[in-house]
């Protein structure tokens, strides 16, 4: 653990969320990471992609662990012990702890826990599941893989880990979800209207390589009438109801 470096990339928009993250940051053992935060708080960005380039800059290890300021660490260990998953892993394209598998029915897969009251939801796994996109809120590649499908120039908010990991499958990798006990504060409801611009976008670039894209958010059609209609939409907003409620899918 003591040879191999993560450099934890952030994006720091709320200084008081950002000390209580960092407070929880320092508390994990027999790890060793650097914590490089790119301040946004006057909106000196406006790309996620953008922010975590400038960071890359900066950073030296091996692994590149990028995850949002709301995510806490259950116990003193999680993140060594996350360490340890991408360790056994080795050969990957995009590792994260939310995720959604290839296939007709679009559902995830996770281990964490959400929103204020902590609520379980999605799938619950107790081993890595291989899958075709993880979500943004904490992802992790290694540098060697990133230097070969660096971010894109895409601008916004949305679908940076989902364009890495369809980018991953294209060069031949494999994505993961691993379990991991972590708490991601936010609800995961912060989606607007371009959140659809940039779906539109990653269908139009990576739809050829596709039969649809599953994303934690919702299922993203590439042929047919489907991909055109506000479906997705609907269904994203429906089930953020569901989970808001307490009502597990």
């Amino acid at each position: 653990m003591k040879n191999k470096v993560f450099s934890i990339i952030t994006i720091e928009n709320n200084k008081e969320i950002f000390q209580t993250f960092n407070k929880n940051l320092k508390k994990q053992k027999d790890i060793d990471y650097e914590l490089i935060a790119i301040n946004n708080e006057n909106n000196q960005y406006s790309s996620a992609r953008d922010a975590y380039r400038q960071a890359i800059l900066q950073s030296k290890g091996e692994y590149l662990l990028f995850l949002h300021p709301d995510i806490y660490f259950l116990d003193s260990f999680a993140l060594r012990d996350i360490a340890t998953k991408v360790y056994e892993l080795n050969d990957f394209g995009v590792i994260g702890v939310a995720g959604c598998p290839t296939g007709k029915k679009s559902y995830i897969v996770t281990s964490i826990f959400q929103g204020e009251s902590r609520e379980a939801f999605g799938t619950r796994i107790k081993r890595p599941i291989n899958v075709q996109t993880v979500d943004e809120c904490f992802f992790i590649m290694k540098r060697d893989i990133y230097d070969k499908i660096p971010f894109s120039t895409i601008k916004g908010w949305h679908f940076y880990a989902v364009e890495q990991c369809l980018r991953a499958i294209i060069i031949g990798q494999k994505n993961y979800v691993i379990p991991a006990r972590i708490w991601h504060k936010s609800a995961g409801a912060s989606e607007d209207s371009n959140y659809i611009k940039t779906g539109k976008i990653i269908v139009n670039k990576y739809g050829q390589y596709f039969d649809s894209i599953n994303t934690t958010i919702t299922k993203w059609y590439i042929h047919g009438y489907l991909k055109k209609n506000i479906l997705p939409w609907v269904k994203h907003w429906k089930r953020m109801m569901e989970w808001n409620l307490g009502i597990k899918k």
